[in-house]
C-alpha cells in the first residue's frame, strides 16, 4: 500500500509539471512587442492586487508593501505603491483589501478595493479559489501644469469611478494557475465627460494568465519557474518569464524578463519561513534614450495559525 501511494503520489507530480511546462511553451509562443503599465516584477508575492482569487492562498493573515520606481532620471516617469492584506476563515472563506497608488506624469490614481475569494476542495491535494473584487478608483489629472506647444492651459480635473472584477485560481503544493480580470468597468479618467456612460464595461480590460511550479533539485536548493501574461484588446501583449531558486529557505535570487521590454535581477532575504524583504532592479531592453532603470522593493509577512481549514496547509513561503 506504501509503493503504491508513492507511485500515484509521482505520478500526480508528473502530470503537474507536464501541464506547467505546456503553459510555458503556449506563453511563450505569443507575439509581443511592447510595455503595459503599470508593472511589477516581484508579483508572485503580490498577486492579490491582480487577482481576488489569491485572497487566503498563503496564510491566514498574509500582508505586503512593494515600492516601485520606474525609469529613475526620467522626469514624470511613473511610481507605484502598494498595500494588500488578506485574511481567510475556516469554511473558505477569504477577505482582504488593497490600496495601489500609480503616479504617471501629471495624472494620479489610487485605487481602493476589496476581495474575497471562496475555496473549493477539489481533492485530498488541490483546490479551486474563486474570487471577485470591488472598489472605488479616485483619480486626479493635473493637467494645468502641463506645457503644450501653444502655451494653452487646460483645467485639472479630478473625481472617482466604481470598480469590480473576478478571478479564478487552481493550486496545489507544487503548481498554481490563475486567471484574472481586475478592473471590468470602463475607466472615465481620460474621457469627455459627455462621451462617457456611467458604469458601462470596458471595451479594453486588462486579462492576466499567470502559472507558477516548484521543483525541489536538492535536500537545499528548489526551482521556482514563473509566468505571467497580460493580454489587453487592441493594445501590445505582455509576457513576464521569471527562474527564482530558493537556497535553505533563507536566501531566494533569480531572473526575470519582460518581452521587448527588460531584463531583471531579484534578491529576496526569508526570515523565519514567514518574513520576506525582496529588491529587484530591471534593466530595460526598450529604446528611451538615457540610462532608465527600475528599482523596487517589497516587504511581505505571512502568518498561519495552524487553524483546519480548506487550504492546504502550507506553512512556508514559497509562492
Amino acid at each position: 500500500m506504501k509503493m503504491n501511494a508513492k507511485i500515484v503520489s509521482k505520478m500526480g507530480k508528473s502530470k503537474t509539471y507536464c501541464l506547467f511546462f505546456m503553459l510555458m511553451i503556449f506563453l511563450s509562443t505569443l507575439k509581443t512587442n511592447a510595455q503595459q503599465l503599470p508593472n511589477y516584477t516581484q508579483y508572485l508575492y503580490n498577486m492579490q492586487i491582480i487577482n481576488p482569487a489569491f485572497v487566503g492562498y498563503r496564510a491566514d493573515l498574509s500582508m505586503s508593501v512593494l515600492s516601485r520606481d520606474q525609469w529613475v532620471g526620467l522626469e514624470g516617469a511613473p511610481t507605484t505603491r502598494t498595500f494588500s492584506i488578506n485574511g481567510r476563515t475556516s469554511r473558505g472563506l477569504g477577505i482582504g483589501a488593497t490600496v495601489v497608488n500609480d503616479k504617471i506624469g501629471l495624472t494620479e490614481t489610487t485605487n481602493v478595493n476589496f476581495d474575497a475569494s471562496y475555496t473549493l476542495v477539489i481533492s485530498d491535494a488541490s483546490r479551486l479559489s474563486l474570487g471577485l473584487k470591488g472598489g472605488i478608483t479616485f483619480f486626479n489629472n493635473n493637467l494645468f501644469d502641463g506645457i503644450t506647444p501653444d502655451n494653452e492651459s487646460y483645467a485639472s480635473t479630478s473625481g472617482n469611478f466604481p470598480n469590480v472584477g473576478f478571478g479564478a485560481l487552481y493550486y496545489n503544493r507544487d503548481f498554481y494557475v490563475g486567471l484574472s480580470v481586475p478592473y471590468l468597468l470602463e475607466t472615465p479618467q481620460f474621457y469627455i465627460q459627455d462621451r462617457f456612460k456611467a458604469a458601462s464595461l470596458a471595451t479594453n480590460p486588462n486579462v492576466f494568465l499567470s502559472t507558477g511550479a516548484l521543483f525541489e533539485l536538492s535536500e537545499s536548493i528548489m526551482f521556482k519557474p514563473s509566468t505571467m501574461v497580460r493580454y489587453t484588446t487592441n493594445q501590445p501583449v505582455s509576457i513576464d518569464v521569471n527562474a527564482n531558486f530558493l537556497y535553505n529557505e533563507v536566501i531566494e535570487a533569480g531572473l526575470s524578463y519582460r518581452h521587448q521590454s527588460s531584463i531583471s535581477a531579484l534578491f529576496t532575504l526569508l526570515i523565519n519561513e514567514k518574513y520576506r524583504i525582496g529588491y529587484a532592479y530591471d534593466y530595460k531592453t526598450i529604446s528611451i534614450p538615457g540610462n532608465l532603470n527600475t528599482h523596487e522593493f517589497i516587504l511581505h509577512m505571512d502568518l498561519d495559525f495552524e487553524r483546519n481549514s480548506r487550504w492546504l496547509r502550507h506553512n512556508k513561503c514559497y509562492f
